[in-house]
């Protein structure tokens, strides 16, 4: 679940997230969720993930 309000760099990053989360369930289904174009992507959205909740808890 979102927060209320997201800065402006959260939301950046979510909207980066949300686009390759897309472009991840696309190639599943195209070329099956083993496929190493997947397991990239998944990867990069792993880091972008992480990325998005370092700055959600750098909060005061």
């Amino acid at each position: 679940m979102l927060p209320l309000f997201l800065t402006e760099p959260q939301e950046r990053l979510h909207m980066k997230i949300e686009q390759l989360r897309g472009e991840m369930v696309s190639l599943g289904t195209s070329f099956g969720f083993l496929h190493p174009d997947v397991q990239k992507c998944s990867q990069d959205l792993d880091q972008l993930l992480l990325q998005y909740y370092a700055l959600g808890s750098s909060k005061p």
